[in-house]
């Protein structure tokens, strides 16, 4: 099978995932079974599998570009006091990606009655006590 100009433009619009074969097959001008016998050929999948593989490749090189801004404003929001739910959470991520954990959400919850807008002590001081429990057991597992 040669991939001519319509089979290229089909690949484009498959790549990108946003339109319904349906809908990439009226793009292309071809009907809706030639798209079918075409993801049945090996040439134009393997066409396809290197489009999505060269986009991936792209991808990561962009966010490599800016892994040292990210990593910076990740810092940044760990040390501003501002919102301590915030910090905790940033904290916590990055005490999970330095140990070689897999990152995971960590949820400071509380509950907080209407009329009292701060968190009291006693409950911050329960929930770090469960979280500090959870990090022994999960290193406990990990030996």
């Amino acid at each position: 099978m040669i991939i001519d100009d319509k089979k290229i433009l089909a690949i484009e619009l498959l790549a990108d995932g946003e339109l319904t074969k349906t809908a990439v097959s009226e793009r292309v001008g071809i009907a809706r079974q030639t798209l079918y016998d075409w993801l049945g050929n090996e040439e134009f999948i393997a066409a396809l599998d290197e489009r999505l593989h060269n986009r991936k490749k792209f991808v990561e090189k962009m966010f490599d570009g800016k892994l040292e801004f990210v990593v910076d404003k990740l810092y940044e929001l760990a040390t501003d006091d501002s919102n301590k739910r915030v910090q905790a959470q940033i904290l916590c991520y990055l005490a999970d990606r330095s140990l070689g954990r897999i990152p995971s959400k960590h949820e400071l919850t509380t509950k907080i009655d209407a009329g009292k807008p701060n968190v009291s002590t006693d409950i911050l001081e329960e929930e770090h006590a469960k979280w500090e429990r959870n990090i022994i057991d999960v290193e406990a597992e990990e030996l």
